[in-house]
């Protein structure tokens, strides 16, 4: 058994420990954007593969308390790095550092690239390549004072990027959206309506996890595969199973949008991850009252709305939106469970329902609300 540590957004720590302990990981603690957890190669291979809230798995390496920058060095060089990745990977280094001894992380990745390099120089007479770009191993160094965790990254890329579209770097992003629909209490087999539904990730996230698909069906690879204990055989068999449990998805997933534009692109999208099918992209306006077709009452339908940004947040136009849009709510969605995710701290309230649950949630660097209502 190897301890691991799972980054994720401030407020989905409960979500992700969730999803890890149903994949068999035990010793499962929260902490601050991350859950601590333990498990075999498996767990570790379901945890890249299936979790939805996860940003990186990090297997932790070695803990240990340094005085000086020889004590850093020596710790680094130290550990047998040869039996751990191959010497041909290319590598890249990262170093947080909060109240230590050192001032600056640039050179703290600088000591630990040496020392990793200089091991293996003595063991093999050649090194490792640099490529913080490309690269097929991630080591991760965090220091708080005198103590230091050392990690590798076993997944490469951030686990947002699913591979059903470029990787990116916007604030809402893959995890987020499959973190607000489980906060929201949606389930499969439940109906989903997504007003304003922009770039479709939610749609999607909901499609995917309708259809019990793995979070990384799409997705190409991870750092794992290029570490020399690499289990491919394990691998091929919980990909195997994973997808024999994908299954035809029940209820309605509904996405709506007044821009024309954006639902010819989300289609677009939809199409090619051949998900098309499973999500009903309609043209409307929510903000004109206009429900979708085929929504005869709201009663048990979930409703996610994703508030739009606004350059100044306190103005009569961010507040006459979100007025404008509870107004909507109460007249046209009796009987659902109505939640709405905004960055927007001072012009929530203007929607003017009393909220039933109330969570903090971070988007990207921003902390925002997700309120959920009850409509009556």
């Amino acid at each position: 058994m190897s301890s691991y540590i799972a980054k994720t957004l401030q407020g989905l720590e409960p979500v992700l420990a969730k999803e890890l302990k149903q994949l068999g990981a035990t010793d499962v603690k929260e902490s601050n954007r991350a859950v601590l957890f333990e498990g075999n190669l498996k767990v570790l291979y379901k945890a890249n593969y299936h979790c939805r809230t996860a940003l990186r798995i990090l297997k932790t390496l070695k803990s240990f308390d340094i005085k000086t920058q020889d004590d850093l060095y020596d710790q680094i060089f130290d550990m047998p790095w040869e039996k751990i990745f191959p010497v041909d990977a290319l590598m890249t280094i990262s170093a947080t550092c909060i109240d230590s001894v050192f001032t600056h992380t640039r050179f703290v990745s600088q000591r630990v690239k040496d020392a990793i390099v200089d091991r293996f120089r003595r063991v093999f007479g050649q090194r490792p390549s640099i490529d913080n770009e490309y690269y097929t191993i991630r080591v991760e160094l965090f220091m708080r004072k005198n103590h230091c965790e050392l990690m590798l990254d076993s997944s490469g890329l951030s686990l947002h990027n699913r591979g059903y579209r470029k990787p990116h770097s916007e604030p809402f992003t893959e995890v987020l959206a499959a973190g607000l629909l489980d906060l929201s209490g949606w389930t499969p087999g439940k109906n989903l309506l997504i007003p304003f539904c922009g770039n479709g990730i939610l749609a999607i996230e909901a499609a995917m996890r309708a259809s019990n698909m793995p979070a990384g069906y799409y997705r190409k690879g991870y750092s794992f595969q290029y570490w020399n204990d690499f289990d491919p055989n394990l691998w091929k068999e919980l990909k195997e199973a994973a997808i024999k449990e994908i299954r035809d998805p029940e209820g309605e997933i509904v996405a709506i949008d007044a821009d024309g534009l954006e639902m010819e692109k989300t289609e677009a999208l939809l199409k090619r991850i051949r998900l098309h099918l499973d999500v009903d992209l309609q043209l409307a306006d929510f903000m004109e009252g206009q429900k979708p077709e085929g929504m005869e009452s709201a009663g048990g339908w979930t409703v996610i709305i994703r508030m739009p940004r606004f350059d100044s947040p306190g103005t009569f136009e961010a507040e006459d939106f979100y007025t404008q849009a509870g107004n909507v709510l109460k007249h046209h969605y009796v009987g659902a469970q109505a939640w709405v995710f905004s960055t927007e701290e001072d012009v929530i309230k203007f929607v003017g329902l009393k909220p039933d649950r109330k969570c903090m949630v971070w988007e990207n660097k921003t902390e925002a609300r997700f309120y959920g209502y009850r409509i009556q």
